[in-house]
């Protein structure tokens, strides 16, 4: 059930929509500016938004054209320099305290950004991971000019962040947004103008980090993929200024579900190996068996059978052998990787119908009904599943038992499933058509 919308998308072909540009007209205007030989070389523009890094000349063009000064252009390597001619933060910046906050500062208007698309390529998002995993774990000496900030308030903070986590698994991700844009405001506040003793500015720090963390989630299932990346950079600066490993591999490990669904399981991989060896090999292993779960569809999207088995394996291996007292608090939500959505879902893909049912369906008689989004997403990737054994009858009742939760979530990634598993209904089908009629007519919010 991997989303058909286009997701991967390089920042210069952004540019190139927001200024209506096509690759001729940026061929032409390199060569006005530099001199180039550009003349219908259409396919040397396209070959820069692929992996092809243009000449410095080509670069300096561009950034004249859109009021980007040279030294910008010499400073940052292509592409991140074009993020600043989109309103979007440069992601080649040095890993300080200083940094962290400006960064946290210029994604607050990150929500209201409903970009259904990536802006980072799998390079981009590998050396992100890198620079992340590179950063050395440090204490903070931050001084302010404020008021004094005492651990009531920290603790404040903390507890708040783990209301959100349970409002999500209730409402999803689409309402809880803003009221995490509030809370990281509010954070970004006191570190900016505080005072602190002890230990209370980590403490900040690493509520900034989960708060971004959860903020882009948040983006990434109401469907505003370049809002969740914008978030998770930031999340992943806080994090690593707290020293807060665990929360960074959190977030890898979501910008990798997020390729995945982006139809890129090879970049999905590597987030999901970087996270794990900023983690080593000891402690959370229920952290392990998310990380592998994950990658079990990573290897579904590749067609790789064996690998997703083998994965799948070692997840549950993990799982077996947690303890509990090791965990980080965020991963209460995790079950035995089996029976995770997630692992379901690949074995759709990977046409292992059967067992793909078989682990679907025990996940949903051990689903709490906390978990309604789960619950539709689990329903609706089952009616995949039946509709792939030609099973119609069966496919659209699993779907209409899905449809009657969902008028109690807030999730564009909820709506994009049902409506992918619509339009994989034969056409001309009455029971088919008055299913899509339903779906059409269902409220947009609850």
């Amino acid at each position: 059930m991997i989303s058909d919308q286009p997701l991967l998308r390089h920042p210069l072909a952004y540019l190139r929509e927001l200024r209506g540009w096509t690759l001729s007209d940026v061929a032409a205007l390199v060569q006005r500016r530099s001199g180039l030989n550009m003349a219908a070389n259409r396919q040397k523009v396209y070959r820069w938004e692929h992996g092809t890094v243009p000449e410095l000349d080509a670069q300096l063009a561009i950034a004249a054209e859109v009021g980007i000064d040279s030294q910008t252009v010499l400073d940052l390597p292509w592409p991140s320099w074009v993020l600043t001619a989109t309103g979007t933060e440069p992601f080649d910046q040095a890993w300080t305290p200083e940094t962290a906050r400006h960064i946290m500062a210029g994604c607050m208007d990150a929500d209201t950004d409903r970009r259904s698309f990536l802006l980072l390529s799998a390079e981009g998002a590998a050396a992100l991971a890198d620079a992340w995993a590179a950063v050395p774990e440090q204490k903070v000496t931050h001084a302010g000019d404020g008021g004094a900030i005492d651990a009531e308030l920290a603790t404040w903070v903390e507890g708040r962040i783990q209301q959100l986590w349970h409002l999500d698994d209730l409402t999803g991700g689409d309402y809880c947004l803003n009221l995490a844009k509030a809370d990281l405001q509010l954070v970004s506040r006191l570190l900016e103008r505080g005072r602190y003793r002890g230990n209370i500015e980590q403490r900040l720090y690493g509520a900034a980090g989960e708060l971004c963390r959860f903020a882009g989630w948040s983006a990434f299932d109401a469907g505003r993929h370049a809002a969740a990346e914008r978030y998770w950079h930031a999340g992943l600066r806080a994090s690593a200024t707290a020293g807060g490993t665990m929360t960074g591999a959190y977030i890898l490990s979501l910008m990798a579900m997020q390729r995945t669904y982006a139809g890129d399981g090879r970049a999905s991989i590597n987030l999901l190996q970087a996270a794990r060896e900023k983690i080593g090999v000891g402690g959370s292993r229920t952290v392990h068996a998310m990380l592998d779960a994950w990658q079990v569809r990573a290897h579904a999207v590749l067609g790789e059978p064996r690998q997703a088995v083998h994965m799948l394996s070692r997840a549950d291996d993990h799982w077996e052998h947690r303890d509990p007292d090791e965990d980080p608090p965020w991963i209460y939500w995790m079950r035995r990787p089996s029976f995770t959505i997630e692992v379901g879902t690949a074995f759709v893909q990977l046409g292992e119908i059967s067992t793909a049912l078989h682990l679907l369906e025990q996940g949903m008689t051990e689903r709490s009904e906390d978990y309604a989004r789960d619950s539709v997403l689990g329903l609706a990737a089952i009616a995949d599943a039946q509709l792939d054994q030609h099973d119609l009858h069966g496919a659209l009742e699993t779907a209409y038992r899905a449809v009657e939760l969902v008028t109690d979530v807030d999730s564009g990634r909820v709506t994009d499933q049902l409506e992918a598993f619509a339009r994989r209904l034969p056409p001309k089908e009455p029971a088919a058509e008055d299913f899509r009629a339903y779906l059409d007519n269902l409220p947009s919010s609850p």
